[in-house]
């Protein structure tokens, strides 16, 4: 029963990361059809995806952090 919660904590932090990251390299998925030349938005969603990513991170040292002190 720990093992499944284990990997299901796992996915949940693994999955948000790798998506972040996939967006943040993959620029035409941020920019919507028709609107080509809205950089703005562009430049602001980047921006957010990159901060998430960083907060993830951290979060994820925390959580491995938290883990080793327990053992």
């Amino acid at each position: 029963m720990k093992e499944d919660r284990k990997i299901a904590a796992v996915i949940l932090v693994v999955v948000p990361i790798l998506c972040v990251a996939y967006l943040i390299f993959n620029n035409e998925l941020l920019i919507p059809p028709g609107y080509s030349q809205a950089l703005d938005g562009y430049v602001i969603s980047r921006t957010l995806m990159i901060i998430f990513g960083l907060y993830l991170v951290t979060q994820l040292g925390y959580f491995i952090l938290n883990m080793t002190k327990k053992d």
